[in-house]
């Protein structure tokens, strides 16, 4: 027998052993809900349920497909989108409006797909209690991070400690006090941009420069100077490999975690592919752990500098060392020793993580929905003319500003520019930079509209079919294109956030730093307009070159490469950028002690 057939032979035997195993450990409990029937779904085939259906990459569009077909929601065309904007009249119809609920079975684990804003809204939001936990994730989570990420924290009173900790330098106040180092980055963004418009760019490497100089400044005191930045680099490249290690199939014990147990026992007598998610895995926590410390470091010693200026790093060390009984904002102390005889204890090492995973956080999703945003001013471009989205923007910005100053958040306090507004939630709407969601549990059995939860689901609110509810966002416009005029609309302005804005999560996993992304979003969309005309790349037959709309796949989804011209909308632009926006000479400690003030003082 040849070595190849007999492995072939050991893995068959090995996973029906497994397979055996886990269904043994998962023996259902008597159920008072056992007359329900379990959300519509794609049919199963028997031991393996829909696992040979599961998608490898970009789930969110087949868990999209599938919604439409089997929870009866109202329709909405399903394709990879090559195009922003779409005839409403290809939007495939269904009759009537459906739950928007549905089952999956991948060996044995529920998976609960929520399709409309109603029900995520409804079981993670209004049953928090019981559907904010997260599923194990035994690659990812526990041996790559070691329990660290936020994200991937199971709900637990050390989760809520945590979550109180972090929530003052991330909440609303704290995102007004921020908006001074958003106002210097946006100026530096035009800067930027205006000294390359003489050809076509790729915008990604200005934009992230300008989010991760923002998020870095903040939480480090550090600015960075361009694209290139060796801090920036690691930073992707840590993304990245997060993204991989997460990556739904990807490891055979995230599906069977008794397997983690036994590579600890036996690991010296398997083979090394049995084991290999344990060396990814070690080797991501040494790579992220040297990168978080290390911004640790310099936010609290500053590089060296001697500086002694507030940052986000400064003021949770001051709070964990004990020399405050909150995290420096007056009358949101909070007890830092939990209930159930919790103590918030946190070394150098899990304070540098919780920092840094913040950062990565916002770093990825912001930057990736600004270039979402060019992204669609490109294609909607392509014809030759200017958007009728971006005239009326434009005419907006020329009335209420004129040309001798440029767009503040004063205009924003003031009301004075609604419709940069709609342009930045479209934007959040369009490509929502979590385009699945991420997963949430519950430990316990439940019924939504008729339907069974069986206890131990993984409950997915697919941001993609959620930004696509016709019912919500598409009455006038097709949900395929980028049409900021729907947010214009009294009825979506006035809605709650968990309808208009579903890629910040729900209940309480939202995410605590949305307000300050908002922020970064909206006075970069805001400086952007005014300053530029955006418009394709061309071939050599003048013709614009073809963008691909699909995006990366991964935990974010962000714009794949692609260039466009950049130019500014007339002299007044040069004049004015040229002689205000190069922002390398301000005294960014200055502009963090003030902020610190504000915070503190709770301004």
């Amino acid at each position: 027998m040849s070595s190849s057939v007999l492995l072939s032979a050991v893995l068959s035997l090995g996973s029906i052993i497994l397979s055996a195993v886990y269904f043994l450990s998962r023996r259902r409990q008597p159920s008072s809900n056992s007359s329900l029937p379990l959300p519509p779904g794609p049919p199963p085939l028997p031991i393996i349920g829909n696992l040979h259906q599961a998608p490898k990459s970009y789930p969110w569009l087949q868990y999209h497909r599938w919604s439409e077909t089997y929870t009866n929601t109202s329709g909405v065309q399903t394709n990879n989108e090559k195009s922003a904007e779409t005839p409403a009249s290809s939007s495939v119809e269904q009759s009537g409006s459906g739950p928007g609920i549905m089952h999956l079975n991948m060996a044995g684990q529920s998976v609960i797909v929520l399709s409309t804003s109603l029900a995520a809204h409804d079981l993670l939001s209004k049953r928090g209690a019981a559907f904010s936990d997260r599923p194990r994730l035994i690659v990812a989570g526990e041996t790559a991070l070691k329990g660290y990420h936020m994200l991937l924290r199971p709900y637990n009173e050390r989760f809520k400690l945590r979550q109180r900790l972090q929530a003052p330098v991330l909440g609303i106040r704290a995102a007004k006090a921020y908006t001074d180092i958003q106002e210097v980055e946006s100026r530096q963004l035009l800067w930027d941009l205006l000294s390359d418009s003489e050809q076509p760019i790729d915008p990604h490497g200005a934009v992230e420069r300008t989010i991760a100089s923002t998020v870095y400044t903040l939480f480090y005191g550090y600015r960075v100077r361009d694209a290139s930045d060796e801090i920036l680099v690691e930073a992707h490249a840590v993304n990245h490999e997060f993204d991989a290690l997460a990556q739904p199939g990807r490891y055979l014990v995230d599906a069977f975690p008794a397997l983690a147990t036994f590579c600890d026992k036996f690991g010296r007598f398997l083979p090394g592919f049995m084991t290999q998610w344990k060396v990814d895995a070690e080797r991501y926590w040494e790579r992220q752990r040297g990168l978080h410390l290390g911004n640790l470091a310099r936010g609290l010693n500053l590089g060296g500098t001697g500086k002694g200026c507030w940052n986000v790093s400064r003021q949770m060390k001051r709070a964990l060392d004990g020399m405050v009984s909150s995290v420096g904002i007056a009358n949101t102390a909070v007890d830092l020793k939990g209930e159930e005889s919790q103590t918030l204890e946190m070394d150098d090492e899990e304070l540098a993580l919780n920092i840094g995973i913040m950062a990565d956080a916002a770093l990825d999703a912001t930057s990736g929905t600004l270039v979402w945003f060019l992204l669609a001013w490109v294609v909607s471009s392509a014809d030759g003319e200017t958007p009728s989205w971006v005239k009326r923007a434009q005419a907006d910005l020329d009335k209420v500003i004129g040309r001798e100053r440029l767009p503040s958040f004063d205009d924003k306090e003031a009301g004075l520019l609604v419709y940069i507004d709609a342009i930045m939630e479209e934007a959040l709407r369009w490509r929502p930079a979590g385009a699945q969601g991420f997963p949430h549990f519950t430990k316990v059995e439940g019924t939504y509209e008729g339907y069974k939860i069986p206890a131990n689901s993984v409950v997915v609110a697919n941001a993609w079919s959620i930004t696509r509810e016709k019912e919500v966002f598409g009455q006038e416009y097709d949900v395929n294109e980028f049409v900021p005029k729907r947010f214009m609309s009294q009825a979506i302005r006035e809605s709650d956030e968990w309808k208009r804005a579903p890629g910040f999560g729900y209940g309480r996993r939202i995410c605590p730093g949305r307000h300050i992304g908002r922020n970064s979003l909206w006075i970069a969309m805001a400086r952007l307009l005014w300053a530029f005309d955006v418009t394709p790349e061309l071939d050599n037959g003048g013709s614009p070159v073809k963008v691909d709309l699909e995006g990366t796949d991964g935990v974010v989804t962000k714009p794949l490469p692609f260039k466009c011209r950049i130019e500014p909308r007339g002299q007044w632009v040069r004049d004015l950028v040229g002689s205000e926006c190069d922002t390398w000479g301000v005294d960014h400690y200055k502009i963090l002690d003030k902020i610190g003030a504000k915070v503190d003082n709770n301004e």
